[in-house]
């Protein structure tokens, strides 16, 4: 079985900050998701303030949830993806330092923005925004902070005396790298673009359309990675060949790679433009994902006897697929617009965060931090698969009784019983989800920091 080696001091320090942010943008994230969800399910949406409410702690939650925990995480995947075997120098050190302060701030001032202003919310798909210079703001320091951390893999081993660990792993993080500049690129061609008053839905749609679809190719990329490394540790080798493997990873970096060239033929609000990135995304990600899962599950299921399954690598790694599989279905089923569309996506996003989960517990050592072995380690991951199973299966259910999207309260329409039980088995799977998720927190926080986190808080995760 691989391990992460031990890092030295200085880059296991950024990491325990990186991670420590990551982590908490997940405890926000989940507060704001229980005020969205309180507000679709029935019996409870009555008690809450008006209609605003659920769009403010939806966009809230959105950016946290799969821009800002992604792509925190993925940065906290490249910094530890090679090893430095010599401390730093001072401007090495100011600038990933740099890098994780101007991304933790972006987090902190995300948070904090629907209570100092920010309460105008613009539902954009990928990346809605609240529409105040504190927001936006935030969202620029965050993804000044990731591109810094994201380009850390490729600084000369020369400088920095540094040693890649793994080679397959440490491969798909600099082609999630190489493919996070794509959309950066993307941004900003569309932004330079663009025409309008930038304090609309049609503006905000249009600009953070083509790299919206190209940080989903981030994700996948670091999903993968993390379940090449998953897959090493439940199974002692690699799933398929080294160059194999590499070669699957690079297959969704040369889909991303013509993305830009979209804006030096159309504008960025032609048709041709956006049906260009959905052909992109359709055929760009499915290719590496399949046989990578399919092979993953294969080998699991063929070495079963010889799998740890009270290991969350195994876990976390089986209920990441197979939730992926899962929203890929509901994915191809979608025939109109309702909630099935997000049905879809959470299935696909919390596959990456149980993915990210998992590969917490193999990062803990590398960072001189230790997890007990415990029960509730053992569930953490079911809690959150199987609660990702429910809450998808209720808005796919809701969707086939015609349950609009973005919308909450009354304006759901919950006039028939299989709306209600719809979005009732949403609102279970949430809550579900919520147990594996404070178990996966607890569990964290009191590594980092066991003098501070009360014992008390986390007995009984840490119970063996």
């Amino acid at each position: 079985m691989i391990a992460f080696p031990r890092l030295t001091s200085q880059q296991a320090e950024l990491g325990k900050i990186v991670l420590t942010t990551a982590v908490l943008t997940i405890v926000f994230a989940e507060i704001y998701a229980l005020f969205a969800a309180a507000a679709r399910t029935p019996g409870v949406y009555q008690w809450l303030p008006g209609s605003n409410f659920f769009y403010v702690a939806l966009v809230t939650h959105v950016n946290l949830s799969i821009v800002i925990w992604f792509l925190v995480f993925t940065g906290l995947l490249a910094l530890i993806s090679q090893v430095v075997l010599k401390p730093l120098s001072g401007l090495a050190r100011l600038s990933i330092g740099t890098g994780v302060a101007f991304a933790a701030s972006g987090m902190t001032l995300i948070v904090l923005a629907p209570f100092l202003g920010a309460d105008s919310p613009i539902m954009a798909n990928y990346i809605p925004v609240l529409n105040h210079p504190l927001f936006i703001s935030a969202l620029g320091l965050l993804f000044f902070g990731v591109s810094v951390m994201l380009s850390f893999p490729f600084w000369k081993s020369n400088s920095t005396q540094s040693v890649v660990w793994h080679a397959e792993f440490a491969y798909g993080i600099r082609m999630a790298g190489l493919t996070f500049g794509v959309a950066m690129f993307c941004f900003l061609l569309a932004f330079w673009k663009l025409e309008g008053t930038p304090d609309t839905l049609p503006y905000f749609e249009t600009f953070f359309w083509g790299g919206g679809h190209i940080l989903q190719f981030v994700n996948t990329l670091a999903m993968l990675s993390c379940w090449i490394l998953l897959a090493h540790l439940s199974l002692k080798k690699l799933p398929l060949s080294s160059f194999v493997l590499k070669a699957l990873l690079s297959s969704v970096f040369l889909f991303a790679l013509p993305a830009p060239f979209f804006y030096f033929f159309y504008g960025p609000e032609d048709a041709e433009l956006i049906e260009g990135f959905t052909f992109l995304m359709r055929w760009g990600l499915g290719p590496a994902t399949i046989p990578i899962g399919g092979v993953i599950v294969w080998k699991l299921f063929k070495q079963r006897r010889n799998v740890d399954w009270k290991s969350p690598y195994s876990t976390s790694l089986l209920a990441s697929i197979a939730l992926f599989a899962y929203g890929g279905i509901i994915g191809a089923l979608i025939d109109q617009s309702n909630v099935k569309i997000p049905a879809h996506y959470h299935g696909v996003i919390g596959a990456v965060t149980l993915s990210f989960m998992g590969a917490s517990y193999a990062l803990l050592p590398a960072l001189g931090k230790i997890w007990n072995k415990s029960r509730m380690i053992f569930w953490q991951p079911i809690l959150c698969g199987g609660g990702g199973v429910l809450f998808v299966t209720g808005m796919y259910w809701a969707g086939t009784h015609g349950v609009a999207r973005k919308v909450s309260g009354a304006a759901q329409g919950l006039d028939n019983l299989g709306k209600m039980i719809g979005m009732s088995l949403m609102g279970l799977g949430g809550l579900v989800t919520l147990f594996g998720v404070v178990a996966f927190v607890a569990v964290v926080l009191r590594a980092l920091y066991p003098k501070t986190v009360p014992l008390k808080l986390t007995n009984l995760v840490l119970r063996k």
